[in-house]
């Protein structure tokens, strides 16, 4: 099993004591401790609920755990992408919208149609979070200045979901027809369990959950639970997501059941519902 190096190099006095039960379920809880854990979904869970208080010593490796920015070129490659590994029924269609009716709002990527009939939507997303590794626009010369950041995947994934939503509601305001998402990763070590983790938190030892956008040591804890409930509103609007790697050219899809045509959307795309 693959495993991820970690270090700690803040402590948790005067934070939320979950961060401290945390640290210990790494196996650090000290500063300058370095722990090698298993890199699986309950670890990078762990991980990235006390990113602002570790860092990896291994930067290569921290650099295959990032969202990686596609390049200008990927955007082509990854509709192939999507068109091979997710709708190969030739019944399926994928229909673009004309500049008449892309006209003052912005829409979806294409049209599902099957048999001349419209039958759903598709909007196809590459997630990234380079802005991460940005100096701050104020920076001036020789200044040296110390920031942490939070990890972006949980955050950047729910810009991603609520920027779909929106533009499936543009042109399906009444959740007619199945909206389907698709995200293409470019990074080395993302996958399916980020997006279960930003949407459905991360299951705790003692049962409860903790949610990604929510940090009890924020000042304005509201807001944070504001964000979380947002994207749970907008992850509604959408019937099945799919998350394709694009290193390893492969597919997992998520059938949402709270949406309100996640049968619809599996019947036509010839899915199960577990």
């Amino acid at each position: 099993m693959d495993l991820i190096r970690i270090q700690q190099i803040a402590s948790p006095i005067r934070r939320h004591h979950d961060k401290r039960e945390t640290l210990i379920g790494l196996q650090l809880n000290k500063i300058g401790r370095i722990s090698d854990r298993p890199f699986d979904g309950p670890n990078w869970g762990m991980i990235q609920k006390v990113r602002h208080l570790i860092c990896f010593p291994d930067e290569e490796l921290f650099e295959e755990h990032r969202l990686v920015l596609p390049r200008p070129e990927d955007e082509a490659a990854d509709l192939a992408l999507m068109r091979r590994l997710v709708f190969k029924d030739d019944r399926i269609a994928l229909e673009s919208f004309s500049a008449e009716e892309m006209r003052g709002r912005k829409t979806p990527d294409c049209k599902l149609m099957k048999d001349g009939r419209l039958a759903g939507y598709c909007e196809l997303k590459s997630p990234r979070d380079d802005w991460v590794f940005k100096l701050p626009d104020d920076l001036k010369p020789g200044e040296i200045r110390q920031e942490v950041r939070r990890d972006p995947a949980a955050y950047n994934l729910a810009r991603n979901i609520g920027k779909a939503a929106a533009q499936f509601d543009s042109v399906n305001p009444e959740h007619r027809f199945p909206n389907i998402l698709v995200l293409v990763s470019h990074a080395r070590r993302r996958d399916a369990i980020d997006l279960h983790m930003a949407i459905g938190g991360i299951k705790m030892p003692d049962g409860s959950r903790r949610f990604l956008l929510v940090d009890p040591n924020e000042k304005d804890w509201k807001k944070a639970w504001e964000k979380q409930q947002q994207l749970w509103d907008a992850a509604r609007r959408i019937d099945v997501f799919f998350w394709i790697d694009a290193r390893r050219e492969s597919c997992t899809h998520i059938v949402n059941p709270d949406a309100a045509r996640h049968k619809e959307a599996c019947d036509l795309l010839g899915l199960r519902i577990a």
